[in-house]
């Protein structure tokens, strides 16, 4: 039998659901680049890359009562998330 280092073990699950949830992202993105492409090109161009813009959408932020971006999008919030957006790329509302 063999004797497992509990902590080796949890290293090894925590990487494995760290890849899970980049590769998750990734695709929310993907997505939401053919269903709002305006807002993700906002995104991208304010928070100055493609990375930052994935992580921000699926960050929980208090100015969205906690959610993140996905979220308040499923709640049938998006013009709410455009005002949270604009004020954060320091774009004037139109």
């Amino acid at each position: 039998m063999r004797n497992i280092d509990p902590f080796k073990d949890m290293v090894v699950r925590l990487e494995e659901i760290h890849a899970t949830h980049e590769q998750i992202a990734l695709a929310a993105f993907s997505v939401l680049e053919e269903r709002l492409g305006n807002l993700s090109s906002m995104l991208v161009i304010g928070l100055g890359d493609r990375t930052r813009a994935v992580r921000w959408m699926c960050t929980r932020h208090r100015d969205l009562d906690g959610r993140n971006a996905y979220q308040v999008i499923a709640d049938g919030e998006e013009d709410r998330l455009w005002d949270v957006v604009q004020g954060l790329c320091g774009t004037p509302e139109l």
